[in-house]
């Protein structure tokens, strides 16, 4: 029986669970990079996995469906059929709703009791990419590949705000209070603040030509700061520009230690433990690349009215996993040893030191779902999901 760490005792405690091309969702120790189980629920790429903090875990893929599991008993509840197409987004709200978006433009919206399908709105005229519900749970905030970001009222299912943009954003998310938006596309970082409306923008300066460089993973650390990641590993941190107005500029304030294993980041989360951080708070996050490489990170917050430097941080592990990360999500518990229908073997070999991997070409890194079909589960669904048509 695995020996339950105490919350605080360890650093860098918490589950961290990875999304694979190959249809796999794998749970490691944060604390120690050891594998807690590894399963294989979709018969396709897993596009988005979710955590609620009572420790339920959500997976969406290709293959159309929504998987989902009780990480702290190690066990599967069942599956979702509603979308017509990817399942790209997932989000839980409080311990009483869940929300998915899929790339059939379909937004719906569930009730955590019995997995009752309360609401279902189309989101965006095209594909929905990613959704992001409010902390209050009130409003949730989607990006769609017709170039636009939407706020929504869940009350309701109706658009409260319609923003339109030159950039298809992949990624969209609130800030641990909810004060900020931010919205991400391969060469841009916008964040809105959501009571002023000012705007803050992020370019890299040195991009251009030739030498573009692909933003691909974004978090917030505090209200005013986000941690960036790039397709060549690089790690920097960007804040608002004091006494830059309404129209904030938000510049590059420091930038994390360099290694040259570290290629595409693909992924940032953090312990899903919520709230603001005060000076000498600390916060774990974790960051997922292409190369299936997982980097455990450590943010002690400085005084509010100072930017975070490189010494605000410390890695604290490093896992190679050797898999073909997709996405990640990072819960602040500890998840009980699965018992699952679909095991993985767990790789007794698994590189938890520093290392070299073999670097992913461009093609490699952009496949989405060109992988060996894994076989579904046959876990009860629960009630209020329906089978394929």
């Amino acid at each position: 029986m695995k020996k339950k760490i105490a919350k605080g005792t360890s650093e860098g405690a918490g589950t961290v669970v990875l999304g694979t091309y190959d249809g796999a969702i794998i749970g490691l120790r944060a604390d120690t990079g050891a594998q807690i189980f590894g399963y294989a629920p979709h018969a396709g790429c897993v596009k988005a996995v979710s955590c609620s903090k009572s420790g339920r875990l959500a997976s969406g893929g290709s293959d159309h469906s929504v998987r989902l599991f009780d990480l702290a008993k190690g066990v599967e509840i069942g599956e979702l059929q509603e979308h017509d197409d990817t399942v790209c987004s997932l989000d839980f709200w409080g311990a009483s709703s869940f929300v998915t978006g899929g790339v059939d433009g379909q937004v719906c919206i569930w009730r955590c009791s019995d997995w009752e399908l309360l609401l279902k709105f189309r989101g965006h005229k095209s594909a929905l990419v990613d959704l992001a519900v409010h902390p209050s749970g009130r409003m949730m905030a989607s990006a769609g590949r017709d170039s636009s970001v939407r706020l929504w009222d869940l009350t309701r299912g109706t658009s409260a705000a319609l923003v339109s943009s030159e950039d298809v954003f992949e990624t969209i998310f609130w800030s641990p209070q909810g004060t900020r938006l931010a919205a991400l596309s391969p060469k841009l970082l916008q964040v809105v603040d959501a009571q002023s409306g000012a705007v803050g923008s992020y370019r890299d300066p040195n991009s251009g030509g030739f030498l573009r460089v692909t933003l691909s993973a974004a978090m917030f650390l505090r209200e005013g700061e986000v941690i960036l990641g790039d397709a060549k590993g690089v790690l920097r941190v960007v804040a608002f520009k004091k006494g830059a107005g309404e129209q904030g500029e938000l510049v590059e304030v420091c930038r994390l230690q360099d290694d040259e294993a570290r290629v595409r980041i693909k992924s940032l989360a953090r312990a899903s433990e919520g709230g603001e951080l005060k000076r000498g708070d600390s916060m774990t996050f974790a960051l997922g690349t292409s190369s299936g490489r997982v980097e455990i990170w450590r943010f002690t917050a400085p005084a509010p009215s100072n930017a975070a430097s490189a010494d605000h941080f410390r890695r604290l592990r490093v896992v190679d996993t050797a898999t073909r990360l997709t996405c990640m999500t990072f819960w602040h518990g500890d998840a009980h040893a699965a018992r699952l229908t679909n095991p993985l073997e767990i790789d007794d070999d698994m590189d938890f030191e520093e290392g070299e991997e073999e670097e992913l070409g461009e093609g490699d890194e952009e496949e989405e779902d060109d992988v060996a079909e894994a076989e579904a589960s046959k876990a009860p669904r629960p009630r209020g999901a329906r089978s394929p048509t």
